[in-house]
């Protein structure tokens, strides 16, 4: 009875004090995106959204919560998003936590109540953090839009710059080599080591079985092939950025270098391979597309491509302006690998192939039948199976 009176204590939940102020409802964590389906009208949503966006914000909306708790930081200024900015029109409190871990002092049904960005429970206050008001996302989306536009200004410039500098190899092929393995007309996928590589690697299993592609290791980007138990057929980067086993499992090797020799030439020769060189400055990954798009790729597949702006725009601005111009001499060559696992696993169920194979014939025996032959078939057929069924009964009885 002791113990069941001190449960009781300890569940029994601190009411409010009269002059308690803020928002008060119930904590439900919807940190994936099916979880946003369980939202009530006047829930307190945690999500984890870094630069929450206008669909994610919409969806928050929709659902009518009281307020958003985001662990990620709503708005960090690399991208003007809206997401912020929507909340606070719509009336929904929004308070960035980026710092905490919610999930070990709270838990979905809880109870809270959240004043001036501080998140109580049972009025003990369990985390605080940054209420992003009107004005607050109204300065912040002001500020990301002004620094974006700064960066792509930069990317401008140092674009021209790269075409002006390097126009005979971009435009001419100059000092790019051509490779002994055959390119021409075939898809090619470049791996490197980037966003979501090891993912995007794994949701084009089925395309490479069935395809067959180039399969070309950028940099690292090899080593994660031979990772995932595929051979690299070429690998290409600078020295420093390919390991021995890439090299001794390649089938053919670039080395990219900025002077035109190869430093270290003795981790080659231990291999016995046999080396083409790429004059030229810029990220292993820009340098395999323009290799693949010279020797005349019939489509190239990036893994580890940037997923968005904000990403592209997160390299240094040379880096940024490099691959800007690669992907545009590349053209419609070029394939984000998330695109073509939608694609290649969004296949036709059986079920309506079947049925249409059953309509096709019966519509044949159909048209058979009201011809003259196609009678005389049938009439024969029904004989025959006349036959059969007298024949069947005379050996029951």
């Amino acid at each position: 009875m002791a113990a069941w009176f001190a449960m009781a204590i300890r569940n029994r939940k601190t009411p409010l004090p009269p002059e308690a102020k803020g928002i008060v409802g119930t904590v439900r964590f919807a940190r994936r995106d099916k979880d946003l389906a369980a939202l009530r009208e006047g829930d307190i949503a945690v999500v984890d959204h870094p630069d929450l966006d206008s669909q994610q914000a919409e969806v928050l909306i929709d659902r009518r919560v009281r307020a958003v708790v985001n662990t990620s930081r709503s708005s960090s200024g690399r991208i003007p998003n809206v997401g912020p900015q929507m909340l606070a029109h719509a009336g929904i409190t929004l308070v960035d936590v980026s710092q905490i871990d919610l999930s070990l002092r709270l838990k979905t049904g809880d109870t809270v109540r959240i004043e001036a960005g501080k998140i109580f429970k049972d009025e003990i206050l369990v985390a605080s953090g940054a209420e992003l008001d009107q004005q607050r996302t109204s300065t912040d989306l002001a500020s990301a839009e002004s620094g974006l536009a700064t960066k792509l200004d930069s990317l401008a410039a140092n674009a021209s710059d790269h075409i002006q500098r390097e126009h005979a190899m971009l435009i001419g092929g100059a000092r790019i080599p051509r490779l002994r393995t055959r390119l021409r007309r075939r898809p090619v996928v470049v791996v490197s080591r980037g966003h979501d590589d090891v993912a995007d690697l794994r949701g084009l299993r089925r395309y490479i079985r069935d395809s067959d592609p180039v399969l070309i290791g950028a940099g690292a980007g090899a080593d994660l092939l031979l990772d995932s138990g595929y051979t690299p057929k070429i690998v290409i980067g600078a020295l420093d950025n390919l390991s021995d086993r890439a090299i001794r499992a390649a089938g053919e090797v670039v080395v990219t270098t900025a002077s035109g020799r190869v430093e270290m030439p003795e981790r080659l020769e231990k291999h016995g391979k046999q080396v083409a060189t790429f004059v030229s400055t810029g990220a292993d990954d820009d340098l395999a597309i323009l290799l693949a798009d010279t020797n005349e790729a019939s489509v190239i597949i990036h893994v580890g491509a940037p997923a968005d702006l904000s990403q592209f725009l997160d390299r240094a601005p040379t880096e940024a302006a490099r691959m800007f111009v690669s992907r545009l001499r590349a053209g419609s060559k070029i394939v984000d690998a998330k695109a073509v696992h939608h694609f290649s696993n969004d296949r036709m169920p059986l079920w309506p192939i079947t049925l249409l194979l059953f309509a096709g014939l019966a519509a044949v025996i159909t048209a058979v039948g009201v011809t003259p032959v196609g009678q005389d078939w049938f009439d024969s057929i029904g004989s025959q199976l006349g036959d059969l069924g007298t024949w069947i009964k005379g050996l029951v009885s």
